[in-house]
């Protein structure tokens, strides 16, 4: 710890011998380089472009503003989160073997989700998918095992269809899906 603050120590004490030469050296030059009128003069192309750019940050600031001003004339559409529920939907359905099943029509409110969960006590897997033949399909069809849950974004339960079978794809009688979603009264979805 001691010698690291030593070292730096020393690089400061380094640091600020080298500036007070480099301002020394400036020093000597600053009187060389004054022409003998003690007026400096500047080259016209240099004079030119000094005054251009005074002239455009008059146009750059009035861009600017004009374009501030058109931005909050915008009527920008946040929807943000959805409004809180002030319900809920909630049942178990029975599943089909092999074949699968459609949903109950239930609606979906804006921004909320259909939660759907394997009934715990199931013999066999839940095959979820957007219809009868690729419910049919565990290729094509999203698996759920037992107490499992998984959520989609729908307007209506009725989009969705599930079966009952097997990881082999063997059909399976007692296999139950509850399905839950937020409602808000008044029908407002």
């Amino acid at each position: 710890m001691a010698e690291n603050k030593g070292a730096r120590v020393a690089g400061t004490i380094s640091v600020g011998a080298a500036i007070l030469a480099a301002l020394a050296y400036i020093n000597s030059k600053k009187a060389e380089a004054k022409p003998p009128g003690g007026e400096i003069v500047l080259p016209d192309e240099f004079m030119q472009l000094i005054i251009a750019i005074a002239a455009s940050s008059d146009i750059i600031e009035s861009d600017v503003k004009k374009i501030i001003d058109e931005l909050t004339k915008l009527a920008i559409d946040v929807q943000g989160w959805p409004a809180n529920a002030n319900s809920i939907t909630g049942l178990r359905v029975a599943i089909t073997p092999a074949t699968g099943i459609q949903l109950p029509s239930i609606i979906v409110p804006s921004g909320m989700a259909l939660v759907i969960k394997a009934w715990a006590l199931n013999p066999a897997w839940l095959f979820v998918a957007p219809s009868v033949g690729e419910a049919g399909n565990i290729n094509q069809s999203y698996p759920l095992l037992p107490s499992e849950t998984v959520s989609y974004f729908v307007q209506n339960a009725d989009e969705i269809y599930i079966s009952g079978m097997t990881p082999a794809g063997v059909p399976t009688l007692g296999c139950f899906a509850c399905l839950t979603v937020e409602q808000r009264k008044g029908g407002g979805a």
